[in-house]
Parts: C-alpha cells; structure tokens; sequence
C-alpha cells in the first residue's frame, strides 16, 4: 500500500492511452514511481497516472513511452508532468477522519470522545501514514463480507493480506477466536498496525510484519490459512492466484478485493482456473469484493 508522508513533494505523471495498451504504459511508469493508477471505461481513451517523490526524468521517460508506443503500434503519446504542492497529509486525516459505523462495525480515531454505539463491535484507529481509515468502499464491503462469513465459518489462522492501517485484521480478531497475520509490503503500515494493535488490546492476537504478497519467513511458518483476506488491486492479485489457492487450507475461504467491478469477473476466473469456487460478491460505488473458498 502506498504511504503519504507529511509534506512530501510529488509529480504526477500522466499519459492517454487505448483500453489495450494500459498495461504496457503502466510498465513505463511503476519503474519511476511509487504508485500508478489507471482510469477509463470501455468506449473511451484511458489516462494512466504515475506518482513519483523525486523530479521525474521527463527525456528518460519520452524515450520509455516511445520504445511502448512503437511495440504495439500505436502513436506515441503525450506526457503531461504536474508539480503537486506539498500537504501535511498526517494533519489533515486526523482533522478529517470522523467516526465511522459499517455494519457491526465502530472505526474511531484516537481524538474522538464520544459514545460507543451499543451492539457495535469498536476499534479504534489511526490511519496516520497508512492507507486505511475505513472511508474506501472496499473496506465497507471486506467488513460486510467477514460479518456474513462469521455466521457459519470457523476460522482459527488467518492472514490479512495487505493490511494497511490494520482494519481488517482486527475485524477478523473481534469475529473470531483466531490468530492473525497482518502483512504489508510497506513498512510504514507493518508500524501503524503494530501500533493499532496494541491500542485495541490485541497483541496477543495480530502479529504485523513486512511481506511481499506471500514472500516472508513469517507467513510461511504459518501456513496454511482457513481464511485469507486480500484488499489490494486486480493485477497483483491475478499474478498471486495461484500462491493464494495454495496457500489455503482445504475448506479455506480468501475474501478478494481492491477491485473494480469491470475487474471482478477476470479475477474471479483465474482464481477458479486454480480450483477455487465462487461464494458470493459484494459490490458499492463501482467497487467489488469477492468471496471465493478452496473445497476440501
């Protein structure tokens, strides 16, 4: 997951490609930068953004989308780079960041003092430089997919897959008896979950660690799991598809999401080419999760 650190310098870069060659421009940019999206829709051209900390190489990068461009025989296009004003990102969620209630659900922020909502299961959290503070869709719907797994699946070992700020690990931990990995490829999210974890008196429970999809000491030693729960992005998640169904114990549920609702059905797909069963889907604001099991 991508940090915000306060006050740091960005630029973004941006180019405006067919539906078919985003991934080839995506490519361009991910060497140069620290996080890339891709926006658009069927009918239309779609804008490929970069987000770089460091003053972009702009002769460089003309030369990468060129060498793109002349390999799939298209035009090459124009780069657009845009100074981004600094901002106390840190300062401003904590100003932001108000009480939530999802479902079952109570997310609050350390500065709040008000009342716990009866028959609500609380957490508190501080997003800090972490991506997490429960405002994304797809953290409404991951939440909204554990409850309804809660009432008829045990589980025991469980892995929170790209963690963040910790949120779905400790939804897991109140919903169950179960022990829990929490992993990041970011170590500024490994901290505010271990962080949040003791905050919310579940040390015993949550172990955090630094991970790259499932390339750690730490989650090898605790696999298999009977539920894994991936709130990511649609292409890392088809490149793990196969690790993920391994990785299950018979019987074992994986919660996918991070995804575009035009991304669900291609992944669905390949986690099914690799023996997994569709449970069910969750979708809100063009957003999906999806529920997938491992029989046995």
């Amino acid at each position: 997951m991508m940090t915000a650190p306060a006050a740091q310098p960005l630029w973004r870069l941006e180019v405006t490609v067919p539906q078919h060659a985003v991934p080839a421009f995506e490519t361009v940019f991910e060497g140069i930068s620290v996080a890339v999206t891709s926006i658009g829709d069927d009918d239309i051209p779609w804008r490929v953004e970069g987000y770089t900390d460091a003053e972009p190489d702009t002769a460089a990068i003309e030369a990468g989308l060129a060498i793109a461009a002349d390999a799939l025989g298209i035009e090459v296009p124009g780069l657009s780079v845009e100074f981004l004003t600094p901002r106390d990102w840190l300062a401003e969620n904590m100003a932001t960041f108000a009480p939530l209630r999802l479902g079952r659900f109570f997310i609050y922020p350390s500065h709040y003092d008000g009342p716990l909502p009866a028959a609500c299961i609380p957490f508190r959290i501080d997003a800090g430089t972490a991506f997490g503070s429960g405002t994304h869709p797809t953290t409404g719907t991951c939440l909204a997919a554990l409850a309804d797994l809660a009432k008829s699946k045990t589980v025991t070992n469980a892995f929170d897959l790209g963690c963040g700020s910790g949120i779905l690990a400790f939804a897991i931990a109140k919903l169950w008896p179960a022990q829990v990995l929490a992993a990041d490829i970011d170590p500024e999210a490994v901290r505010v979950t271990h962080a949040n974890t003791r905050d919310n008196g579940l040390r015993h429970r949550i172990q955090a660690v630094r991970s790259t999809g499932y390339l750690s000491d730490a989650v090898r030693r605790s696999l298999p799991f009977d539920l894994i729960v991936a709130n990511v992005l649609a292409r890392p998640l088809i490149g793990m598809a196969a690790e993920t169904a391994r990785h299950l114990a018979p019987g074992g549920t994986v919660v996918l999401s991070g995804l575009l609702d035009r991304d669900a059905r291609w992944v669905a797909s390949r986690h099914r080419a690799h023996g997994l069963v569709f449970v069910g889907k969750w979708q809100r604001d063009g957003w999906s999760t999806l529920v997938m099991r491992k029989p046995g």
